[in-house]
């Protein structure tokens, strides 16, 4: 049995038996334990950007492309949250699977402070700029005038929300994934029950589509803030467990910062590539968005999956079980390769169907144009599976440069140099060729991913990986 710290009295027999669960469980069974929580919330959230779609598809077709433009923006400045939830999660993670439960509090207290001010900064410095943002990804000012409302709201939902994905990385660095799973349910209906209140019910258009979501995203919110001031909450917020020190930051920047560029200029990339798909139309980059959405229905899951593989890793690094790390990983890539087949398999059955459907009033020629996009699309969805078990891989490992340096690839080696050349040496192909960039993408990405995943399995077989963190 895996040792304990010896300050860890004040902690939770719950708490403990997590502790134990992850270091000693059968690995399968801790895997997907951790993980289905996890892929509800990613089904959840892939739920969320479906009404949204589906809902504004269906009143107006030009609102449709400056939604999914303004997406791709949300995602690029939310990247922030995700590095840092990454990165404190590690942190906390590595500390709880040594038992040191009083630092692991100062970590979890001094990043939900960081970012709660850090939220509060960034909704008004981007208000102020949203407009010239909006310039900035190419949408045309009748795009804009459309979108403009929409994307103040969504200002606002993005602090809120940078803050709940750090909340969330911490209650996966302590395995409370169920937790994840009940806040998030209520979430989505709370957002299901706005949306269609707002929207179908009182009619008040595309703007009230982010409001519902942020009234969501502030559920979470509230739910996160009663816990903090919970006496018997793992990391219940005390100003004195606040850090403000060297020995704090500069773990949490070196694993973070990475994960944040890496996935910010993978996200600025995709507005670029809907700058791209602009040639081809006003209605190309939505139709891009919605073929990404439907493999998203697929990808979403295996993306939750590397969260919980990252934690169960970094755990089990503590403690320099090495034949266990190796366990989790396989486990992890089965479930995903058998999350990402099936997926194949039922989405090019119902692939017409599915065209049809997020097409809204764009009829038969809009699906037709989705389904040329996605026919190609999503013959990557079981490479991007095998991408994702890799990931969670050298989250754990700590390898975040690393992560940084598959995002800029995926991006910069593979998918803008493929729709460039696309678009310059096979024009008469037209907006299917956005599907075939996507497909080099992905694909590339996936056979970079097994040699990546070779080199780390081979560096813990030699016990050449250790856990590096000093607080």
């Amino acid at each position: 049995m895996a040792g304990k710290g010896n300050n860890d009295s004040a902690v939770s027999e719950k708490d403990r038996k997590r502790r134990e669960f992850i270091l000693n469980g059968n690995p399968m069974a801790v895997v997907v334990r951790i993980s289905l929580p996890l892929m509800a919330l990613g089904a959840f959230s892939y739920i969320s950007s479906v009404i949204d779609t589906v809902v504004v598809s269906a009143t107006d077709n030009d609102a449709l492309s400056s939604v999914v433009m303004i997406s791709q923006i949300k995602a690029l400045i939310t990247a922030l949250g995700a590095g840092f939830a990454t990165g404190s999660s590690i942190i906390v993670s590595r500390l709880i699977g040594r038992g040191e439960y009083d630092k692991a509090k100062k970590a979890a207290n001094t990043t939900l402070e960081v970012f709660f001010l850090l939220a509060i900064g960034l909704i008004a410095l981007i208000q102020a700029v949203a407009v010239p943002i909006l310039k900035l990804s190419q949408m045309t000012d009748d795009m804009i005038d459309i979108g403009i409302g929409y994307f103040r709201v969504q200002i606002v939902s993005i602090g809120v929300g940078l803050f709940n994905q750090v909340f969330m990385g911490l209650e996966k660095a302590r395995g409370a994934m169920m937790n994840i799973t009940l806040i998030n349910v209520m979430s989505m209906v709370l957002k299901l029950s706005f949306t269609v209140l707002f929207v179908t019910v009182l009619g008040l258009g595309t703007t009230w589509v982010a409001g519902a979501t942020l009234c969501a995203d502030l559920s979470v919110t509230t739910y996160a803030m009663v816990n903090l001031f919970r006496r018997e909450y793992l990391f219940k917020f005390n100003p004195r467990n606040v850090m403000f020190s060297k020995d704090f930051f500069k773990p949490l920047c070196s694993l973070s910062i990475p994960v944040s560029l890496g996935k910010f200029v993978f996200s600025a990339g995709k507005v670029i590539v809907n700058g791209l798909a602009m040639g081809y139309g006003e209605a190309a980059p939505g139709a891009l968005g919605v073929s990404n959405q439907i493999s998203g229905s697929v990808t979403h899951l295996t993306t939750y999956s590397e969260d919980s593989e990252s934690s169960v890793i970094s755990y089990n690094l503590s403690q320099k079980q090495y034949k266990r790390m190796i366990q989790v990983f396989f486990c992890t890539l089965s479930l995903n390769l058998f999350i990402t087949i099936v997926g194949f398999i039922l989405l090019t059955i119902f692939s017409a169907p599915l065209s049809l459907f997020f097409a809204g009033d764009g009829g038969q020629e809009e699906a037709e144009l989705i389904e040329k996009i996605f026919s190609y699309e999503r013959i990557g969805i079981i490479a991007l599976g095998v991408n994702s078990a890799v990931n969670g891989l050298i989250y754990g490992l700590g390898y975040t440069k690393l992560s940084m340096i598959c995002n800029l690839s995926r991006l910069f080696v593979f998918r803008i140099p493929s729709m460039l050349v696309m678009i310059n040496c096979f024009p008469s192909l037209g907006a299917e060729s956005l599907g075939i960039a996507m497909l080099i993408s992905n694909v590339g990405i996936g056979l970079m991913s097994v040699v990546i995943g070779i080199v780390c399995l081979l560096r813990i077989k030699n016990h050449k990986t250790k856990d590096n963190i000093k607080m």
